[in-house]
């Protein structure tokens, strides 16, 4: 038990994958929803400069003052409590990986398991819906510990609150940017999406076996 695996959520466990109904549809319908006028290109560049800063803190106002910029930059013709009513009922539709989950959830009785992402507050009800985040060892949400990945220093949170030496984390995550960060502080890692589960009970049984 001194070995954790660590799942990151979107994109692993959560689907972004072209061909299913993943995150980036769903959140799409929602602003055409509300009467979103922009199109694709022009929304994206929004949304990421607005959503960029909004998963860092666990303060309710940050949500609000999201909503308003995102309401007055889109042309939202919705409250907040409306539109945080759609985002959660809506986003259920979203397609998960109900076997990467399994897989997570099976590993307890070979080594801690964790989950490391980057979402804010809103996001936190689906994810415990998915997840069953108690089942997991350590769980680490950018909007708790106020840094998102790949910011060094949310790696270092992970270090210190885990108390497992680097080497003996074990990191998957879609996307490669976070997976370097985590490289070159001595993480074993796999940069897999949650559809190749067999890549990733590869890394992790390989993982598992080294002494």
């Amino acid at each position: 038990m001194d070995k954790i695996v660590i799942f990151d959520w979107g994109g692993v466990i959560e689907s972004h994958r072209d061909g299913e109904y993943n995150i980036k549809i769903a959140q799409s319908d929602l602003l055409k929803k509300y009467g979103c006028k922009l199109d694709e290109k022009e929304k994206v560049q929004i949304e990421s400069k607005i959503h960029s800063n909004m998963g860092i803190s666990s303060d309710f106002t940050y949500i609000q003052k999201w909503f308003e910029e995102i309401k007055a930059n889109l042309g939202l013709t919705c409250n907040l409590d409306e539109f945080i009513n759609s985002y959660d009922e809506d986003l259920k539709k979203v397609h998960y990986y109900k076997d990467v989950v399994a897989y997570a959830h099976s590993l307890k009785e070979r080594c801690k398991i964790g989950i490391f992402s980057n979402l804010m507050m809103i996001d936190e009800r689906r994810i415990n819906a998915q997840v069953d985040l108690e089942k997991f060892d350590f769980v680490f949400l950018s909007f708790k510990i106020g840094h998102i990945k790949p910011e060094e220093i949310a790696y270092e949170i992970v270090e210190k609150t885990t108390k497992i030496k680097p080497e003996n984390i074990l990191f998957i995550d879609d996307m490669k940017e976070n997976v370097e960060v985590a490289k070159s502080r001595g993480w074993q890692t796999c940069n897999a999406f949650g559809y190749e589960l067999d890549k990733i009970k590869e890394a992790v049984e390989h993982f598992l076996e080294r002494l």
